[in-house]
């Protein structure tokens, strides 16, 4: 089976309202896919149609081949992972009869990556959920999701809650499921956080697909920042050149730039800048980048 993750033409209304515009998309297996939009842009009703907890109004879901809804998804789901921010966990239960729950679920023979995932987020396990931070119950959430090595994990915001160090014990986590093949579909606010573990970013607006494109295009895209620092005064920047400010410093030029063209024409006009100080290029702030692709939208809608 190459394709997991199947939509075609889906549409999901709440009554007058349309919350998923006619949207298409396809994960092939061991692809990690990025699902980046704001609140309210439709992530979270994709996801639940996509694991059969709500039906399309029209159009049609396939996870593994077979129709997404509860009934046909019964055997299915013993193959998937799912994790959400503030995700519903058993208040009375500790998280270590959480887990063992879920252990048990699944035929219980996870013990050793169980230990491991335990190792690696450290969990609070002998409190009751109910008492526990919002950070260490997305911990329990993300661990229940990967420790019965499922085909395919679906995570909707999955860091929220999570300290910066959480976080990147979550995406190193992701890094090694990409090498060992597994799908993961992955819903985020922040295109910095899917950028550099996912092979492809589906962006969504108002309950519809804007862009579905490639890490590296995106990467590419989206520039990078050019500070430029000269003794001579009238330099001017690069052709391709956005958001430029050019200011004196202490009798030195400082010009500041997003470049979003050719790397080797920034090359050729730093050769040619007179007097040249000092030059710093750094990656351009992914979010900008998103933020301007929603701009872009609403000016076409």
């Amino acid at each position: 089976m190459n394709m997991i993750i199947e939509a075609s033409r889906v549409v999901k209304k709440f009554g007058d309202f349309t919350a998923i515009r006619e949207i298409s998309l396809a994960v092939k297996k061991g692809e990690i896919v990025g699902f980046v939009g704001a609140n309210g842009a439709g992530k979270t009703t994709t996801i639940s149609m996509l694991l059969g907890f709500i039906s399309p109004s029209s159009g049609e879901v396939k996870l593994f081949g077979k129709a997404a809804h509860a009934s046909s998804l019964h055997k299915s789901h013993k193959k998937i992972g799912y994790a959400a921010g503030d995700m519903e966990l058993p208040p009375r239960l500790t998280g270590r009869q959480y887990l063992s729950f879920v252990l048990s679920q699944n035929g219980g023979s996870h013990e050793g990556r169980h230990k491991e995932l335990v190792k690696r987020f450290q969990p609070v396990l002998d409190r009751k959920i109910k008492q526990l931070s919002r950070g260490n119950k997305q911990k329990i959430a993300l661990i229940a999701a990967f420790v019965t090595e499922p085909e395919l994990v679906i995570l909707d915001e999955p860091t929220s809650g999570l300290d910066p160090v959480m976080q990147e014990v979550f995406l190193d986590l992701v890094r090694e499921e990409r090498e060992k093949g597994t799908t993961v579909f992955m819903s985020s606010h922040y295109l910095n956080e899917v950028a550099d573990v996912c092979s492809r970013v589906i962006l969504m607006r108002s309950g519809k697909i804007i862009e579905d494109v490639s890490s590296k295009e995106l990467l590419t895209r989206s520039g990078k920042n050019v500070r430029v620092v000269t003794g001579y005064k009238t330099t001017r920047p690069p052709k391709d050149a956005e958001d430029t400010a050019i200011e004196t410093v202490n009798a030195q030029t400082v010009i500041t730039f997003i470049f979003k063209g050719d790397p080797g024409d920034l090359q050729r006009w730093l050769a040619g800048v007179k007097q040249l100080r000092d030059v710093e290029v750094t990656e351009y702030n992914l979010e900008g980048a998103f933020k301007s692709m929603y701009v872009d939208e609403e000016k076409t809608v």
